[in-house]
C-alpha cells in the first residue's frame, strides 16, 4: 500500500506538469495576449501525465520487489491461451449494458451526469488525446497498478485472494469517486469482475484488453451521440 500512494503522489505530479507544459506550448508564439489553456484541455493533459507516470512508476515498482518485474505485474500469456480475449469482453457488457438501459430508464439525468465530462473531453481540440487517455491510457495505467502490481502484492498477505479481490476492487472503485452511487455500483462490480478474470487467466492482458475495449467502446458512443436532456 505505501508503494502504491507513492506511485500515485509521484505519477500526480507529472501530471501537474503535463499540465503546465500544455498551456506553455498553447502560449508559445502568441503575439498578443497569451491564450489560455481550455479547462478542458488541462484536465486532458494532467490525465495524461498522471497516466504515464503510473505506468513507467508501477513497472519500474515492481523491479524492487520481485526480479521478474513482468511476473510480478502478471503480464504474461492467459492460461487458456489468446483466445480468452474472445470471451471475456461479453458478460461485462452483457451485464452494464443491462444496468444502463435500466438506468436510462429510470433515472436517465444519472447516466447523463455521469458521463458528461466525458462527453465533454471528446469534443473539439480535445477529441483525439481524450480518445487515447480514455481508451489506453486508463486501462493501461489503472490495470497494471490495481490488477498487476497491487494485487499479486496484497493476494500473498493474510488477505488472501477473495479479500484482496474486494480490497483491489473497492481502491480502484474509490478513484472513481466523482460517479454517482448507480456509477459507482457499475465500477465495483467491473472490478470483482477484473479481479475474476485475473484469477481465472492468470493475466492482467486480459483485463487491461477488456478495459481497454469497454473505454474505446463508450468513447466512440459518446462520440458519436448527442447525450438527452432528462426532463424536468
Amino acid at each position: 500500500m505505501p508503494a502504491t500512494l507513492a506511485i500515485f503522489a509521484g505519477a500526480a505530479a507529472v501530471g501537474i506538469v503535463f499540465s503546465i507544459v500544455v498551456g506553455a506550448l498553447l502560449s508559445a508564439g502568441a503575439t498578443g495576449p497569451l491564450p489560455q489553456a481550455t479547462p478542458l484541455e488541462v484536465v486532458v493533459a494532467w490525465m495524461g501525465g498522471l497516466q504515464i507516470g503510473v505506468v513507467v512508476l508501477t513497472i519500474v515498482a515492481a523491479g524492487f520487489f520481485a526480479s521478474n518485474r513482468w511476473e510480478t505485474l502478471a503480464l504474461r500469456r492467459p492460461q487458456q491461451g489468446w483466445g480468452v480475449l474472445a470471451w471475456a469482453p461479453l458478460p461485462m457488457f452483457i451485464a452494464t449494458g443491462a444496468w444502463t438501459a435500466f438506468l436510462m430508464w429510470w433515472r436517465p439525468e444519472v447516466v447523463v451526469d455521469d458521463l458528461k465530462v466525458f462527453k465533454d473531453m471528446l469534443a473539439g481540440n480535445t477529441a483525439l488525446v481524450a480518445l487515447v487517455v480514455i481508451g489506453i491510457g486508463a486501462p493501461l495505467s489503472e490495470e497494471l497498478l490495481f490488477r498487476g502490481f497491487l494485487f499479486s502484492g496484497l493476494a500473498k498477505s493474510r488477505l488472501g485472494i477473495l479479500g484482496t479481490a474486494l480490497l483491489t476492487a473497492a481502491l480502484w472503485t474509490a478513484l472513481h469517486y466523482g460517479y454517482s452511487l448507480f456509477g459507482l455500483i457499475e465500477v465495483l462490480a467491473i472490478g470483482l469482475y477484473f479481479s475474476w478474470l485475473l484469477v481465472r487467466t492468470g493475466s492482467a492482458w486480459v483485463t487491461i484488453f477488456c478495459h481497454a475495449v469497454y473505454n474505446t467502446v463508450v468513447a466512440l458512443v459518446l462520440y458519436s451521440v448527442t447525450l438527452p436532456v432528462p426532463a424536468g
